[in-house]
């Protein structure tokens, strides 16, 4: 055998082992062969706005993929529709292999998604779906029951107060998957009382500040006849909780009297809950689950592998029985 075949024959060895290792270090979840390299993956991420729960979403999406070995391009929309549309163009003009997105807006991402679908890009959504003339173009959805968290917190906010009890409901960004199938949640639950009524409900954007001026009107409204508050999620709920904490200090409201829940949870409420005071409890919704699910998915797809059209992560309810128990949010 000649030096060339030697030398040949060699590197045939090394790239038959290199593949092998790729091989083996591929998830379980992954069936084999691959259709391409992880390595050789692209990813596109398009986030509608990097508030706090979608900065911690991208710090464990960027881990996971590198924990992969997957390459990944975020683009953040910076709360601008047209933006987030021409972030998923740029993705499909950079060839990535999937195309993950966080609508912002369900109706205006469809065109854009439609382009990615023409140029046989697939496309994940997480945490929210498109307008059922998108849905065409979609390969799979992943994220949260939103209705079951809304449930959630009616259910417990019942727990905490007994069936007979005056409710007010702060909820989400109406037109919002999570905003309106959380208060929807909500009213399902006080429903299933007949006991339990139902004061009023406002949007508060999920904006704290504006929950605490709804909570404000409200106090000023029905006063002490208030027994619980069902907030869309901790942000609203901490500020219903300051405008509470505020009427019981100048004497308008009755102190140690009203309940919070929420539907979907932060640190800063987690902490709260531990104290035992007003806010009672609520739903575990990690933006560690979101992000994690949502990348194995998209790679999945990328794979050629058959995946769920719908793909939920867990979300647990939490109070003060069972919150050591419970992980704290991260964020």
């Amino acid at each position: 055998m000649n030096r060339f075949k030697r030398l040949a024959m060699a590197a045939a060895i090394l790239i038959g082992a290199s593949s092998f290792a790729a091989a083996a270090a591929a998830p379980d979840w992954l069936n084999q062969p691959l259709k391409k390299p992880l390595d050789q993956l692209v990813i596109g991420l398009s986030f509608p706005l990097l508030d706090p729960w979608s900065a911690s979403y991208e710090k464990n999406f960027q881990d996971y993929a590198k924990a992969l070995g997957v390459k990944v391009i975020v683009l953040d929309s910076q709360a601008d529709v047209l933006k987030q549309s021409n972030d998923i163009r740029d993705l499909v003009a950079q060839g990535v292999d999937t195309v993950i997105a966080l609508p912002l807006n369900n109706q205006a991402i469809v065109s854009s998604l439609g382009e990615a679908h023409a140029a046989g890009i697939p496309v994940v959504l997480s945490n929210g779906r498109v307008a059922p003339s998108g849905a065409q173009y979609v390969t799979a959805w992943t994220g949260p029951d939103h209705f079951k968290t809304g449930y959630l917190s009616g259910q417990m906010l019942i727990e905490a107060l007994g069936d007979k009890a005056n409710i007010v409901i702060i909820s989400g960004t109406p037109g919002t998957e999570s905003g309106d199938l959380r208060e929807k949640g909500c009213r399902t639950a006080l429903s299933e009382h007949p006991g339990a009524t139902l004061l009023d409900a406002q949007p508060a954007n999920f904006k704290r500040e504006k929950a605490q001026s709804i909570m404000e009107a409200f106090i000023t409204r029905f006063g002490n006849k208030i027994d619980g508050v069902c907030a869309n999620d901790d942000d609203m709920a901490l500020g219903a909780l300051t405008a509470i904490k505020a009427a019981v200090q100048a004497g308008r409201l009755k102190p140690d009297h009203i309940k919070i829940t929420s539907g979907a949870s932060q640190i800063e409420g987690y902490d709260e809950i531990k104290k035992n005071g007003y806010f009672y409890g609520s739903v575990l919704m990690q933006p560690d689950d979101a992000s994690r699910l949502a990348l194995k998915t998209a790679v999945e797809v990328a794979e050629g592998q058959k995946v769920a059209k719908e793909q939920y992560y867990d979300t647990p309810a939490y109070t003060l029985k069972n919150i050591d128990g419970t992980p704290r949010p991260t964020y």
